[in-house]
């Protein structure tokens, strides 16, 4: 299976493949690399000639095929870029066609969901090595993306405030960057290590009022806070969605019943074994300190309940109910 990385330093040394089948459910790489290639591959001299940009709505196999099968003008390579390429309503044509494409061509086709792996345009790519999948990031991996993202603008954050920027942002991409981005400018000159503050400025956060503060809370037992984050919360519905704090507090508490089953559990085995870093595994120690495995189970069950009333099963409790029923149930299990 392709990389990025390998798709780019193709295209940089000018010996692409014919054909690349970019397919996934995260866009953020599938576009990187169609920027990088309407950019900077085919001489801008040269793009009136042999760059052809598709839009999948708007074109057929037959028009693809078209395209692509011609060679170039004055010029090295043809360049086919097919975008949305999943909205080609008879895709699969071309699938009998990829390993006829002349040496000069290169087609990328840009899919913005799964590779259908049980079709024959999956297959036929597979068979040529072409294939770069972008599934989704886990939710775990968006901190590091934050930290990778600041380095390559010589900034850095420490793992704590990427996880702050990460609670605040999700697991949008594209709009994780637009935020490093802008305050990178902002910083320009000013700073090269990136705090809470400014996370807190710029992304328009609060430092105690999110999911990580509330789950610090939850581990050290600390109704008080709880109960105050998760008032501020339900007042803020908008902002603060109940979903996405019950996926955040699941995703903890599924992970640390791995960690009872381990024979001497320490930080470093915890982290080696959830695959995080120090300061997160030092949470799940004090987790499994404060929270036996009977009352993790109970914790998770009462989470899935909680969901199901968020969503209107069996129950119907306005969310200010639901933060409350939540905090209580996980501090009395």
């Amino acid at each position: 299976m392709l990389t990025q990385q390998d798709i780019i330093v193709a295209l940089k040394q000018g010996k692409p493949a014919p054909v690349y089948l970019l397919a996934g459910d995260e866009p953020l790489f599938i576009d990187q690399i169609a920027s990088y290639a309407t950019k900077e591959f085919i001489p801008e001299e040269e793009q009136d000639f042999n760059l052809s940009i598709l839009y999948g709505a708007d074109v057929s196999a037959r028009d693809i095929l078209q395209e692509a099968l011609r060679f170039p003008m004055m010029g090295s390579h043809v360049l086919v870029l097919v975008r949305e390429a999943q909205l080609v309503k008879d895709i699969e044509k071309i699938a009998d066609h990829l390993d006829q494409l002349p040496s000069t061509t290169c087609l990328i086709l840009c899919m913005k969901k799964k590779a259908d792996k049980r079709k024959a345009l999956y297959k036929s790519a597979s068979a040529l090595d072409a294939i770069y999948e972008s599934p989704r990031m886990y939710d775990s991996k968006i901190p590091d993306f934050i930290i990778k993202s600041f380095a390559t603008r010589q900034l850095s954050i420490d793992p704590r405030t990427a996880h702050l920027m990460a609670d605040a942002t999700g697991n949008d991409l594209e709009k994780i960057l637009q935020e490093i981005d802008k305050i990178a400018i902002a910083t320009s000159g000013k700073t090269r290590t990136i705090t809470p503050e400014l996370i807190e400025y710029y992304v328009g956060i609060s430092k105690e009022y999110n999911n990580f503060e509330l789950l610090s809370a939850l581990l050290r037992r600390d109704a008080g806070r709880a109960y105050r984050i998760a008032f501020y919360f339900a007042a803020n519905e908008r902002n603060h969605p109940i979903q996405m704090t019950l996926s955040t507090l699941f995703g903890f508490f599924s992970n640390l019943m791995a960690v009872y089953y381990l024979p001497n559990p320490q930080e470093q085995s915890i982290a080696a074994l959830l695959g995080v870093q120090a300061f997160v595994a030092r949470d799940y120690d004090l987790a499994r300190r404060n929270y036996s495995a009977a009352q993790t189970f109970a914790i998770i069950h009462h989470l899935r309940l909680v969901d199901a009333y968020s969503k209107g099963v069996d129950a119907s409790i306005p969310s200010s109910e639901l933060y409350s029923e939540l905090i209580s149930r996980i501090l009395s299990a």
